[in-house]
């Protein structure tokens, strides 16, 4: 069994040339492309597109998703905005030849009345991804509709082709059991987002209440790991007296160590740019 990491690199540096050396550095060959030079995803052009697309290229990393906004709206932004959004998304994922774009579900006060109308909005995304052979990546992100575990149920059970993207600290931060997500959602997850937090705090992966540990022990097939730091608020400690979290590629390296650490510790060996696990 094959787990390949992947990272969100403008945690690591700002430009592309720093985003290549922090994964580089890191030994990670994918990366899920958020922002380069300050610049949203969303909001690059295509011809930016090319020419970032031919760095990774020749730096040997695989554009493995884009870390796109769509859908982090309120449910009442006209949906033609979000349609012209995911169309110029899928033209960008030709481009860094990617099948994946992570999305959302929406902002909403009072999600337990707002399912239809959710699916209705998201309806129109799915249709031009699925055009284009793009998977719909769903985050389980804070305080969208599919943030909290039966709310995400009911968008999986109700919209067939939407996959789902495990973020075992989004999860935490909105009060869900781990236990109950990792039973209901792991299994079913297209790949997963490396965080982990304790209360509303983002800490490194092991060291919160998400049960990185068990997740790793339940996988049962070959995924991709994406590394998303989020320490901005963490001060580190005892063990952590090497990085230097005030910089972006200290926090960044922290992360990286942090669930390489994990892996290795159940049972996985490190090889070139993947990890496996030792069945002896």
């Amino acid at each position: 069994m094959k787990i390949r990491l992947c990272a969100f690199a403008d945690e690591g540096g700002t430009t592309i040339e720093e985003q290549i050396e922090a994964l580089k550095s890191n030994g990670i060959n994918l990366v899920e492309v958020r922002s380069i030079d300050g610049k949203n995803i969303s909001k690059i052009t295509e011809d930016e597109a090319k020419e970032y697309s031919a760095k990774f290229r020749e730096a040997g990393i695989e554009v493995w998703s884009l870390g796109s906004p769509l859908a982090k709206v309120h449910i009442y932004t006209p949906v033609e905005k979000e349609k012209a959004k995911a169309m110029h998304l899928c033209r960008l994922a030709a481009i860094f030849g990617t099948k994946n774009i992570r999305g959302f579900s929406y902002f909403t006060l009072f999600p337990s009345n707002k399912e239809k109308r959710v699916v209705e909005k998201m309806q129109p995304l799915l249709e031009i991804l699925d055009y284009n052979g793009i998977n719909f990546c769903h985050e389980n992100d804070t305080m969208l509709y599919g943030g909290r575990a039966k709310y995400l149920e009911i968008l999986l059970d109700d919209i067939p082709s939407l996959k789902t993207i495990y973020d075992p600290a989004n999860f935490i931060i909105s009060g869900e059991s781990p236990d109950v997500t990792l039973a209901e959602f792991a299994g079913k997850a297209c790949y997963f987002h490396i965080k982990d937090a304790t209360g509303k705090k983002v800490v490194p992966a092991g060291y919160g209440d998400a049960k990185i540990d068990e997740l790793i022990r339940r996988l049962d097939r070959d995924t991709v790991f994406s590394i998303e730091p989020h320490l901005m608020f963490f001060k580190g400690g005892a063990g952590f007296e090497k990085y230097d979290f005030k910089t972006k590629r200290g926090r960044f390296d922290c992360a990286a160590d942090s669930i390489k650490k994990l892996l290795t510790e159940n049972g996985f060996v490190e090889k070139d740019g993947y990890f496996e696990k030792n069945e002896g």
